[in-house]
């Protein structure tokens, strides 16, 4: 959105304002620069130039697309008089196999952590365990775990989670056979835009699509939402979800979509109409296995390796944009973004999942990047 006339070029404007008070001050006077007159009015027009810069900036914050992220609260307070609020981060969860001495008890809330490098500026990350658990015989279990701070900080490789921040007898070894997962930051300016203009260019009615739709997003750590009705014959809605990262939601992120919409159906307190019988699941992803010839620019100097490696980062990217928004990956929007790495000059013989055409998803499916393979002509 442009200033308005009136505004354009507010902080510019100090010399204009004076030399128009100037003007309407009789010419019997000295009015040159350093006189009585002069210096009288510059400050003047000095404070007239603030309340102009601060008109530009109360006219972007009262137009929700306009608001930019260091005021997010004036988004957060226009979205709440429409019913949509801002998502609070979540926490990450997962499970530690610890090994230790049969019997010995691993309390609830023991903390752990992943290794800090203060060469590279890396801080630890820690974690509660959320149930106390009694070694067995064998001498090794798992344990349910939670990051101790919410964020998608909390979300870790596998291999990551190997201390006891809290000292602990007879234990000996700790690791998280898997990633942890459903950790979010606060809900970003864009996305909170996105939902309040959907809420109000799409209102719901009486559990229409929109409804779903919005009761879905809604939801913290769910980064978008799919509806298809009738799925299973008539009173049938089924909600497919992806997390924030825009990959299936996690089964804890799915199992709130499913309490909020739906779960207390047999009081018919609910988000969903009474006699809706709803089924929320998270999104099925199908795999894009890339490989291609590319005609390299040796002048570039990037290695092989990396053009594969920042055109795979290129394509996680825009399927992740792309989730729910098109059932169709297309091939020529596959090349075009070849061709945009750096030391790439021309491609051939490309194929997605070996065929030379574009990848069909369904309307549950997403997809994922699978495996990237280049060739150097």
């Amino acid at each position: 959105m442009s200033d308005p006339d009136y505004l354009k070029d507010a902080d510019t404007q100090e010399a204009a304002i004076r030399g128009r008070m100037l003007a309407k001050v009789t010419d019997t006077v000295d009015k040159s620069e350093g006189s009585y007159v002069w210096d009288s009015l510059s400050p003047v027009a000095i404070e007239m130039v603030f309340i102009r810069m601060a008109l530009q900036k109360a006219l972007k914050l009262g137009f929700a697309q306009t608001v930019d992220a260091e005021n997010i609260d004036y988004l957060v307070m226009r979205a709440e008089e429409h019913g949509v609020y801002r998502k609070a981060a979540t926490y990450a969860t997962g499970s530690i196999h610890i090994t230790g001495k049969p019997k010995t008890v691993v309390p609830s809330g023991l903390k752990l952590a992943t290794e800090a490098d203060a060469d590279l500026g890396i801080k630890s990350i820690f974690f509660l365990t959320t149930e106390s658990i009694t070694i067995p015989d064998g001498g090794e279990t798992d344990i349910p775990i939670k990051a101790l701070a919410a964020g998608a900080a909390g979300d870790v490789s596998a291999g990551s989670i190997v201390l006891l921040a809290t000292a602990r007898k007879n234990v000996y070894s700790l690791t998280n056979p898997a990633a942890t997962t459903g950790g979010t930051d606060d809900e970003s300016l864009e996305s909170l835009l996105s939902r309040y203009l959907e809420k109000v260019r799409n209102p719901g009615t009486s559990g229409n699509k929109a409804d779903y739709k919005q009761w879905a997003t809604s939801v913290n750590g769910v980064g978008e939402a799919h509806v298809i009705p009738l799925w299973n014959g008539e009173g049938t809605v089924k909600v497919v979800v992806l997390g924030a990262d825009k990959k299936p939601a996690a089964v804890d992120i799915v199992a709130a979509v499913q309490a909020y919409i739906n779960e207390t159906a047999a009081t018919g307190d609910r988000m969903a109409p009474i006699g809706a019988t709803v089924t929320v699941v998270p999104a099925s992803t199908v795999s894009m296995n890339l490989e291609a010839t590319i005609v390299m620019n040796t002048s570039a100097g990037v290695a092989l390796s990396a053009i594969q490696e920042s055109l795979a980062a290129a394509l996680e990217a825009y399927l992740s944009k792309m989730a729910f928004q098109t059932s169709t990956i297309r091939y020529s929007r596959i090349g075009a973004i070849i061709l945009d790495q750096t030391g790439v000059v021309d491609y051939s013989s490309l194929t997605i999942n070996g065929q030379t055409g574009n990848l069909a998803l369904k309307e549950d499916e997403v997809a994922i990047v699978g495996t990237v393979t280049l060739h150097a002509e």
